[in-house]
């Protein structure tokens, strides 16, 4: 946990009181936790606007482990259930911890043969690409997309996702990555340190910047009349663009923020009992080392989720 804004220096390993689930609550003993970029933005104060997040704070938003303990009224759970979720991360209480209390509505059953590190790979990232494009984008068979961030975790699970629909994609990522990308379904993989896919002359119905590397101004070009930009990092300028769209074209921006709900976390555990989405896990960590893959996840130094044991 860290007690005040900075780099990852200032997580340390803290005893707390053992949270306890208020009515509509469960108690969830924590056996997987993972990582996403949210996670250090937060810690390093780069989010301080977004709803004045509470410190100190534990870090961390996705887990999946069983619950221990449950608050009155709550039906459909029991205890020794295997559930996976993500915490509201504003309220200073992670999922990097050993246990987490939070409502039903944020939780979903884990399926039987799957794994504690695939589902607590799921929530944020597979969960903002199943939200941009089947709910938002409305992708449909034969559209085009093109995702930026393809070999990363939210833009992989689009490219899987896109896949499924039946959609021709685009994948945009590095050279190290692009084998990778190809395998997970995309037609095309532009690799951006050679290529800039906006002076290519394409046009596509969707274009997921899971990387959140461009702007609409500079991607406009490349959407069809009725395209539809969608940013995975909201800012001022991308809200005035969204509503300058509105009110000129037929194109839509969308200044993207993941709403997690069980509806959304069971969807995901269909499509990943399905073989429709598979995380790629590129290592796990204890929690005394998320600080140093905090660091690493900053420094692009990491393809794939990392994940966290928490010896319970």
């Amino acid at each position: 946990m860290y007690h005040h804004f900075g780099d990852e220096s200032v997580l340390s390993l803290c005893e707390v009181p053992t949270p306890q689930p208020a009515s509509g609550q469960v108690q969830v003993r924590v056996h997987m936790a993972s990582l996403n970029p949210v996670d250090f933005k937060l810690r390093s104060g780069m989010l301080r606007m977004l709803g004045r997040p509470k410190r100190p704070a534990i870090t961390g938003k996705d887990f999946a482990g069983e619950i221990t303990a449950l608050g009155a009224n709550v039906r459909g759970y029991a205890i020794g259930q295997r559930v996976f979720g993500s915490v509201d991360p504003l309220g200073g209480a992670g999922s990097c911890a050993q246990f987490v209390a939070l409502s039903t509505d944020l939780i979903a059953p884990i399926p039987e043969a799957m794994g504690y590190e695939v589902a607590a790979s799921l929530p944020v990232a597979s969960g903002t690409a199943l939200q941009a494009l089947a709910d938002i984008a409305q992708l449909r068979r034969g559209q085009s997309v093109l995702i930026t961030g393809a070999s990363g975790s939210v833009g992989a699970s689009g490219v899987q996702l896109a896949r499924s629909i039946g959609a021709r994609i685009t994948g945009v990522c590095g050279t190290a990555n692009i084998v990778y990308v190809r395998s997970i379904g995309a037609e095309r993989v532009i690799d951006y340190k050679t290529d800039n896919w906006q002076s290519l002359g394409d046009r596509f119905d969707v274009i997921f910047d899971a990387a959140a590397s461009a702007s609409f101004s500079d991607s406009r070009r490349c959407l069809s009349a009725g395209g539809i930009y969608i940013n995975t990092m909201p800012s001022p300028a991308l809200y005035l663009a969204a509503l300058g769209a509105r009110l000129a074209s037929r194109q839509r921006c969308v200044p993207f923020m993941l709403k997690t709900n069980a509806d959304l976390l069971g969807r995901l555990a269909t499509l990943t009992a399905d073989g429709v989405l598979v995380p790629r896990i590129s290592e796990i960590v204890d929690l005394g080392q998320v600080g140093s893959a905090q660091r690493r996840m900053q420094e692009g130094k990491v393809s794939g989720k990392i994940c966290v044991h928490v010896n319970s």
